[in-house]
């Protein structure tokens, strides 16, 4: 379901945002007609050791015990929720987008027009088979669209408490919901969704899309 720029601004000044960054963004909303069937790109090689995310600038892997921030994260904290928009055609000599949050692909896609099978595939890692233990070895890639998505009410739980992680069935999600006693309230989400419901709230939200919006230096 498309927005309209009424509604866009509305929202987005419901966030907080300013008015400048709230028309600037609200540009981008404009309905574009669905393609007949969906471009599917092959994932692309993942830079686990000196890659950042695209969106927050954060390590896709988790740091070594107070090198990052000063703080000390579980061990495979941050890949558990790796995401990645592989690119048809190379864009600034890159051949595909990197995040360390399922949140900052979806905001990062919202903010530049990006699209799911059209000229890129957005890929997720699925939480149900990844083992924090064995960090990077461990990601397996889900395409984003056939994902289905815990959102948990606690706090922290995944990075940017962004409060999504993504699976390969509905099933798959609620027995991780269960391994969480103070996980809160659950909801299961699909990709469409997700979509809709752009930008998703994360640490830094504001900020975040006032600098890719190019309001902020």
């Amino acid at each position: 379901m498309h927005k309209n720029r009424r509604e866009v601004v509305k929202m987005l000044t419901a966030l907080g945002t300013s008015g400048a960054l709230s028309q600037v963004l609200a540009q981008q909303m404009q309905p574009a007609p669905m393609p007949a069937s969906l471009e599917t790109i092959a994932a692309r090689a993942i830079p686990w050791e000196q890659g950042t995310c695209d969106f927050c600038e954060m390590p896709l892997k988790t740091p070594a015990p107070g090198a990052f921030m000063g703080r000390t994260f579980a061990p495979g904290f941050f890949e558990q929720t790796y995401s990645q928009i592989a690119l048809k055609e190379a864009a600034k000599g890159k051949e595909a987008h990197h995040f360390e949050s399922i949140a900052c692909m979806v905001n990062y896609a919202w903010v530049y027009g990006l699209r799911d099978g059209v000229g890129s595939t957005f890929y997720v890692t699925d939480r149900g088979a990844y083992d924090p233990a064995k960090g990077p070895a461990a990601v397996k890639l889900l395409p984003a669209r056939q994902a289905v998505y815990l959102w948990g009410e606690k706090r922290g739980w995944v990075v940017m408490d962004a409060k999504i992680a993504a699976f390969r069935s509905a099933e798959a999600a609620m027995t991780f919901a269960r391994t969480i006693p103070d996980l809160g309230r659950t909801r299961l989400l699909d990709w469409q969704t997700l979509v809709d419901l752009a930008p998703l709230p994360e640490m830094n939200l504001v900020n975040l899309l006032a600098r890719h919006a190019g309001l902020l230096k």
